[in-house]
Formats: structure tokens, sequence, C-alpha cells
């Protein structure tokens, strides 16, 4: 299922896992899901296929809550929206990964997404390690070197 990206037969994973004694209610809906986004499928088929790649989908996790900004305020002081705090989700970030294997740049809705990937190299290295053990998809090496990455911010 994950080196074919098929997800069809996502609910039979479910089946199995019940079976196996899973008792995570949410993760076996979203495998029940007809309407399941890909990136959502990759998600979850990135928990339950091996420990390595579970980590891969909890560091991806922490990665987007690391980049959305918890303590924005506007010129007030307030604290603003929640599109203003949390303009990445996990959906999204995912896509930025597909966009800058496709397209060649990467743009983010905050400033510390676009700087955490013009810090380091290894910090490319590392997002898009974590990246490919979810979705199956190598990142060759001279797209990773000429990424570019900005904000839309």
């Amino acid at each position: 299922m994950r080196d074919s990206r098929n997800y069809e037969a996502l609910p039979i994973l479910a089946d199995a896992l019940a079976d196996a004694g899973c008792a995570d209610i949410a993760l076996l809906a979203q495998c029940r899901d007809p309407n399941l986004k890909s990136i959502q499928a990759d998600r979850l088929v990135g928990l339950v296929y091996s420990d390595e790649t579970a980590a891969a989908v909890r560091w991806m996790e922490e990665f987007v809550r690391n980049i959305n900004y918890r303590d924005y305020k506007d010129a007030e002081d307030r604290v603003g929206t929640k599109s203003d705090t949390n303009p990445h989700t996990y959906e999204r970030i995912m896509m930025t990964g597909y966009n800058g294997l496709t397209r060649g740049g990467m743009s983010f809705a905050s400033d510390a997404g676009a700087d955490y990937f013009r810090e380091s190299e290894a910090n490319r290295r590392e997002f898009f390690r974590n990246w490919s053990l979810i979705t199956g998809l190598d990142v060759p090496e001279d797209i990773l070197t000429r990424l570019s990455f900005s904000c839309s911010c």
C-alpha cells in the first residue's frame, strides 16, 4: 500500500488493526473514511508501517507546531486570529514538500518556516528525510541542493 500509494485497502487495514487490538478509535475511523485525502492516507500508513515512519510523522507534526506563530499579537497587543497564529497544517506542509519536489521552491506562511530551511543544509535534509519516510518518495540530491524558500507573509 505504501509503495503503490493505492489506499483503497485502508478499510481492510483498519479491520486488521482492530482485530490485532488497536484501540485508537480516531485512527480506525480515518482508515475507514472513503473521502480521506492521500496526504492523510500517507500519514496513517506512516503511523502503522514502522517505528521509523511513525517517528517521521510525529517529527512532521512537531515541525508544524514549531513554525506556527503561537504568540502573534497585532498592533493593539491582542493575540491574532487562529489563521494568524496557526497558518500551517500538516496537510499544507506535506503539500509544500511536494511543491518543493515538483516546482523547486517552497513557500511558507511564516518566517519561521522559511527560516528553518535557510538556516542550514542539515535542516533541509532533516525535513526531507522525514517527508520521504512518510511519502515513500525520494528527493533527488540535485533538487535538494537547489530548492528555494520564501515566506508569503
